[in-house]
Order: C-alpha cells, then sequence, then structure tokens
C-alpha cells in the first residue's frame, strides 16, 4: 500500500522516487509479525544504499507503513542514515490499519531533529477502494497554493 501511495504522489508531482529496500526478508507471515516486533523495538536494519541524495531537493516526502505504533525499520534506518541531509521542507506520509500517525509522524520527526510542514495519512480500506486519490489530489494542491502564497509575502 505505501509504495503504491508513493507511486501516485510521484507520478502527481512529476518527482524522483526512491524506494527504501530493506535487505531482511520480510515476505510471509513470520516475517511480517517479526517486522512489527523491529518497528516497536525501535531496531534499525540493513538497506540498500540509496540512489539519490536528498540534500540536492528542496521537498523531500516520506513514506513509512505504521507497525506496531512505529515507522518501518527501513524507514528508521534510512532517516539515521540521512540525517543531516534533509532540507527543511519534509512531507511525511504513512498507511496504517488504525489511527497512530500522529505517535509515527512525531517519531520520524525526532530521529532527524525535523518538524515535517505537512503529515498525510491514509487507511488500509482508503487503499484498497482507491478512495484516496481525490482527497490526495485535494492536499497537494491546497499545499502547494499555501506554499507559494507564502512566497510572495
Amino acid at each position: 500500500m505505501t509504495k503504491k501511495l508513493a507511486n501516485s504522489i510521484a507520478n502527481l508531482l512529476f518527482a524522483d522516487i526512491e524506494e527504501i529496500v530493506d535487505t531482511k526478508n520480510r515476505s510471509g507471515l513470520m516475517w511480517y509479525l517479526g517486522a512489527g516486533r523491529d518497528a516497536a523495538l525501535k531496531k534499525e536494519t540493513i538497506i540498500e544504499k540509496s540512489i539519490y541524495d536528498p540534500s540536492t531537493y528542496d521537498i523531500v516526502c516520506i513514506w513509512t507503513p505504521v507497525r506496531d505504533f512505529a515507522m518501518s525499520s527501513a524507514i528508521r534506518t534510512y532517516l539515521k542514515r540521512h540525517e543531516e541531509k534533509f532540507p527543511a521542507s519534509l512531507v511525511f506520509f504513512c498507511t496504517q490499519a488504525r489511527s497512530w500517525a500522529e505517535i509515527t509522524f512525531h517519531e520520524m520527526g525526532n530521529a532527524i531533529a525535523k518538524t515535517p510542514i505537512m503529515t498525510i495519512t491514509y487507511t488500509s480500506k482508503d487503499m484498497q477502494r482507491n478512495a484516496y486519490q481525490e482527497s490526495l489530489k485535494q492536499q497537494l494542491i491546497a499545499f502547494w497554493l499555501f506554499s507559494n502564497e507564502n512566497d510572495s509575502l
């Protein structure tokens, strides 16, 4: 689901996209449960080398699934690896089954000592029904209008 959301946003914004790949096998029920445990215990993991340098962008969007009230271990590792490289303008997105997004966004911001300029959350149900697409367009348009309005002040 998170990958689906990331691709939708990248297509809408004509943006570069990079999948953060955990080298640990996370498929199957036992591995899935292990991923939740690792996230809850705030463990890092081994991820593939990044293609893009976040310091070369004005805005960086970071997506994560919420696992046991926490960001994924792969995103935690990515944030720590690039901690000093993120621009001031960060947008956090998450996909979740329940309402744990605020805890996750707070944790993400604390990991790199930055506050996002925008957060967007979608539930598993929204993603399965494709109910997120119109809402996503509206939120991104509102954000773009607001940020351009502030630039002209």
